[in-house]
């Protein structure tokens, strides 16, 4: 699993897993609660480059990472961890 977005908020995280077979927007609160808001299956873009285009249409570019974050586990401690080393 890869991270490509990731937005900070009050009460939670919100972003964006590269998973296998499919782009996922996920919203994960402090309190450990995972939801999986929308899913985008890989087969409907030619490349992530592709992907990042058509989502750019609602979420600016400029909020996914470089990079994508390779990461084991969704965990409040792992996101924490890798929201601060990264912005």
């Amino acid at each position: 699993m890869k991270l490509i977005s990731l937005k900070s908020y009050r009460n939670g995280y919100t972003g964006f897993v590269e998973e296998k077979e499919r782009y996922v927007f996920f919203n994960f609160s402090r309190k450990g609660k995972f939801k999986n808001l929308l899913e985008y299956s890989k087969a409907d873009y030619t490349s992530y480059d592709h992907f990042l285009s058509v989502i750019s249409k609602f979420i600016p570019r400029k909020s996914f990472f470089k990079k994508p974050i390779p990461f084991e586990s969704m965990t409040i401690a792992e996101l924490d961890r890798i929201y601060k080393e990264v912005l």
